[in-house]
């Protein structure tokens, strides 16, 4: 019955958002703001995980980058996928920056590398299943679902008083 029990714990706790482990007083400074986005509209290919944007996905790629140019210089971080990369190269291009690669299975190592920058913006691109999380570990309690067909949104997390504040902007129709 114990093991019964157990294993019904284990799979509820599966379905609970994660709570931030970071608190207010473990930072000094946060960054002037971190912009999350889901990567641009990928092509479909059966069988394929790895897939390239569309022409779709690489305008908005490069709407992205117009969205983002009165913005001052700073990190860029992408999971492992083509389509991420592909999605903030424009981006990467007109910062003079590069892309630093920090594994999609790796939320907290995303956070943390994030946090670490004190004083700077920070990008990071990500899939609809990884950003919701990722919001959730920068500690903003407000709920986050993309879903599959959902593109454009551009999340982005900002600090008041050491408090997480979360706007969405819209980038390109």
């Amino acid at each position: 019955m114990k093991k019964v029990i157990f294993i019904i714990l284990i799979q509820f706790s599966g379905c609970i958002t994660p709570k931030s482990t970071y608190q207010a007083e473990d930072f000094t400074c946060y960054p002037k703001a971190i912009y999350l986005f889901r990567h641009a509209e990928k092509q479909i290919i059966e069988g394929e995980d790895n897939p390239e944007l569309t022409r779709a996905g690489f305008a908005r790629s490069n709407v992205l980058a117009q969205a983002m140019a009165d913005i001052t210089p700073g990190l860029i971080y992408s999971s492992e996928y083509t389509r991420t990369q592909q999605t903030v190269a424009p981006l990467a291009k007109q910062w003079n920056s590069d892309i630093i690669i920090k594994t999609a299975k790796d939320p907290e190592a995303q956070v943390e590398a994030a946090l670490s920058n004190c004083n700077q913006h920070v990008v990071i691109a990500g899939h609809s299943n990884t950003i919701p999380n990722l919001i959730s570990l920068f500690g903003v309690e407000e709920a986050i679902t993309i879903e599959d067909n959902q593109y454009g949104d551009l999340f982005i997390i900002e600090w008041e008083n050491a408090k997480p504040q979360l706007r969405i902007e819209q980038v390109g129709e």
